[in-house]
């Protein structure tokens, strides 16, 4: 295995009742050729103070106190940090990573020539060994949420550049899909991914993301930040068309999908312009979903959801 050295990362805000057995879980790795950054955010709580006695017990650790900017600023500063570094991987600070996490990323670019590994989490299946992707598949993958986190991932870390952490502070939900965007397009290699399971989500009912309300208005922000993101790289939008559809079906579904009466979008200019490219770039929708975007008329949008409904549960039933 190859013994190169690791910068894990690890921005840390609020999280003081969990830093510990993050901190913990790090130490805790099979490979240890790694250096631990903890960027506290000008976390109000006891969690700055926390990652200060760790480092004072193991000199692998670095703790960098900053003023409140964000997570994206925060992951951006222990890249600087980490220059030293060959590789780059980020853990929340309330979540943990399991001890062979390091070991089994770092294997992947063993007899592989990529810049970037990932482990499979919730919806991304992958085989029972180490396979590979296009740069182009991770690149819709991201764009469609599947693969937009930033963590259970290896990053070589010379794909670091100054567009790396260029969103703005604004984006508050999808900034970690940026940061994935734009390192996607720093590379040109395939994409590693591992069999194993290597991160463990701590699911927090208050955290940012949970609370998080989704609105079409912030939609439409996003999803132009992204447009804004690809153009900045490819000229040739039809690339990525599937995966940018793909992403708004995905949004109009959390927020209308299911809704009887008539969708507050209708004849929106986002609406307008997702069928336009629905048709302009031959996506295969379904023939209920096809009607449903369309539809006003309450009674037949009840119709046509049920039916959904039934397809989905026949469909899920079925995959088992």
């Amino acid at each position: 295995m190859k013994n190169e050295l690791i910068g894990v990362i690890v921005p840390v805000y609020k999280t003081e009742k969990y830093i510990a057995e993050c901190i913990e879980s790090i130490l805790a790795q099979t490979y240890t050729n790694f250096r631990l950054i903890l960027v506290d955010d000008g976390t109000p709580d006891n969690a700055g103070a926390i990652c200060d006695e760790y480092a004072l017990k193991d000199n692998r650790i670095t703790v960098i106190h900053q003023e409140n900017a964000g997570v994206t600023r925060a992951r951006a500063r222990g890249v600087e940090e980490a220059h030293d570094c060959e590789w780059i991987t980020f853990v929340d600070s309330d979540d943990t990573i399991t001890p062979d996490a390091v070991s089994n990323l770092i294997a992947a670019t063993k007899n592989n020539k990529c810049d970037i590994i990932v482990s499979p989490i919730s919806v991304f299946v992958s085989n029972k060994k180490i396979s590979l992707i296009t740069i182009d598949e991770f690149r819709h993958r991201i764009i469609t949420e599947e693969l937009c986190s930033p963590c259970g991932k290896l990053y070589r870390r010379s794909i670091f550049n100054s567009k790396t952490f260029s969103t703005p502070r604004s984006i508050v939900i999808g900034e970690d899909l940026i940061m994935n965007l734009h390192l996607s397009f720093a590379s040109q290699n395939n994409v590693a991914v591992i069999p194993n399971k290597i991160y463990v989500y701590n699911y927090i009912a208050n955290s940012t993301i949970n609370t998080f309300n989704p609105t079409l208005e912030y939609e439409e922000k996003l999803y132009d930040y992204i447009v804004k993101v690809v153009e900045k790289y490819q000229t040739n939008i039809k690339r990525v068309s599937h995966a940018l559809i793909k992403r708004r079906l995905l949004w109009w579904d959390r927020l209308f999908g299911y809704n009887d009466s008539q969708p507050a979008w209708y004849g929106s200019d986002y609406h307008r312009q997702l069928f336009n490219d629905i048709q302009k770039y031959k996506y295969p929708l379904g023939t209920v979903e096809k009607f449903l975007l369309n539809e006003k008329r309450p009674y037949i949008r009840k119709i046509l959801i049920f039916v959904r409904k039934i397809k989905n549960i026949f469909r899920h039933h079925f995959s088992k």
